[in-house]
């Protein structure tokens, strides 16, 4: 990866101070365009409808735990589409909002034309940190085994 050595530092304690924000439960702020946005920690429902979004990127796990910054900046860049729609959900917080469809396109939308999808890697890595990523991969794991094994 090129770039100032600074920047790079500095990229590194924003990642590291936006994932303790995600961990410690505060609501992680940013900006698009002129307007404001806050992603609080998800509910078990909002965490459910986060995990249909976050399938769709292919995360490779084992690049995930050895380089986190560059795994977020590929699902970024290779799956734009899918991250402004992440990105879009996160930032609601009621039910209503949640499963309001036009709206989240709405907000994809803004999002889409307002920043680029790699601007939100940070932004992707704090999400995962909240949804605390190993817990609740191995809980779609286990619904899609359990599936497969029912009784007929």
């Amino acid at each position: 990866m090129r770039g100032d050595p600074h920047s790079l530092i500095m990229n590194d304690k924003l990642i590291e101070m936006s994932v303790s924000d995600a961990v410690t439960e505060k609501p992680i702020e940013f900006k698009v365009g002129n307007r404001k946005f806050k992603i609080h920690p998800p509910t078990i429902g909002k965490m459910q409808i986060l995990s249909k979004y976050i399938l769709k990127f292919d995360l490779n796990e084992e690049r995930l735990e050895e380089e986190p910054q560059l795994e977020a900046m590929r699902i970024c860049e290779s799956k734009a589409d899918v991250v402004v729609e992440l990105m879009a959900v996160a930032t609601f917080n009621s039910k209503e909002d949640l499963l309001n469809d036009d709206k989240i396109k709405e907000r994809a939308e803004f999002f889409r034309w307002n920043s680029k999808a790699t601007d939100f890697y940070i932004l992707l890595l704090s999400l995962l940190a909240q949804t605390q990523y190993e817990n609740f991969i191995n809980s779609i794991r286990l619904t899609e085994i359990l599936r497969q094994n029912k009784p007929k």
